[in-house]
């Protein structure tokens, strides 16, 4: 296990390194060595979601459904989706990342099933998977509306998809973590990011992308480029929490007096729509499409 736990550290330190600029970095590094164990509330998500979507409104296990880790990244996810009992296909575009999941399944004894590949041409059969998820993958790749198409394909019919994307109004911008940039013209990010020092350095990663390179979306937009794939919305979660607990502090006082003027949904969706940083959409493939 400690040999494991080195080889480990030894390929998931270099991809860290650009985020030394963090106060908390000795901690947020330890989360990013122990991903697998910070997984729950993704896991409790998918359930809850799982639930919504089935006729029978019970609360559905993981244990047994196919599912598709589009975009794995560094493993966490996977490795706790198949200590959950799934049974679970993990892709990632970096050859790196596939290395270090697979390194990160051993620590359990999990022999992970490993593609690297592109979301875009996705190398599997159509109708194959119960669910797929792809979280921060979608601002990443280069044809986005391919890459739907594909989990689309790739989907059973009345499968689900876990979707995050990036709200192209994010005031502080997920991946820059920088305040005010997205609500600038596009034009002059690039200036007010040198500005700040926070321009990412590809002299050593090839795959650093600039904020113009990367896709954002309106919240109708996405929406409206997911049905053109056949998905429905099933849930969005932000929305789904107004009424779906555990709501704490200050933010379930102001849910409270908001509900009580009949604002509490337009001033959630304001905040969704100018402020919020990323949506988690859960989308049902419609039932009776044809495969393309």
């Amino acid at each position: 296990m400690e040999e494991i736990n080195k080889a480990l550290e030894a390929a998931i330190d270099p991809w860290l390194e650009h985020m030394r600029w963090r106060p908390d970095f000795a901690k947020w590094r330890e989360g990013r060595l122990w991903q697998e164990k910070k997984q729950q509330r993704t896991l409790n998500i998918l359930k809850l979601f799982l639930r919504l979507s089935s006729p029978r409104r019970d609360q559905l296990e993981l244990s047994g459904l196919k599912i598709l880790n589009l975009g794995c990244g560094m493993g966490g996810l996977s490795t706790a989706l198949a200590l959950a009992g799934a049974q679970v296909i993990s892709l990632d575009y970096n050859l790196a990342y596939c290395e270090i999941t697979r390194l990160r399944g051993q620590r359990y004894n999990l022999n992970l099933s490993l593609v690297n590949g592109a979301g875009e041409d996705l190398p599997f059969t159509s109708s194959t998977f119960d669910v797929v998820i792809c979280l921060d993958v979608l601002e990443h790749v280069q044809q986005p509306e391919r890459l739907l198409a594909e989990a689309s394909r790739v989907l059973k019919q009345g499968g689900l998809l876990y979707l995050t994307a990036i709200n192209r109004y994010a005031f502080n911008d997920p991946h820059y973590h920088v305040y005010g940039v997205n609500w600038l013209p596009r034009r002059f990010a690039p200036r007010y990011l040198d500005l700040l020092g926070r321009q990412k350095d590809n002299s050593r990663f090839h795959d650093r992308q600039t904020l113009a390179e990367m896709h954002y979306y309106r919240y109708g937009d996405l929406f409206s480029l997911a049905q053109r794939h056949s998905f429905t919305q099933l849930e969005e979660l932000g929305e789904l929490e107004l009424t779906e607990p555990p709501l704490k502090g200050w933010k379930k006082e102001v849910s409270r007096r908001l509900k009580q003027i009949g604002l509490l949904r337009p001033a959630y969706r304001l905040y969704r729509n100018y402020y919020k940083g990323t949506y988690q959409l859960m989308l049902l493939k419609q039932r009776g499409q044809a495969e393309k």
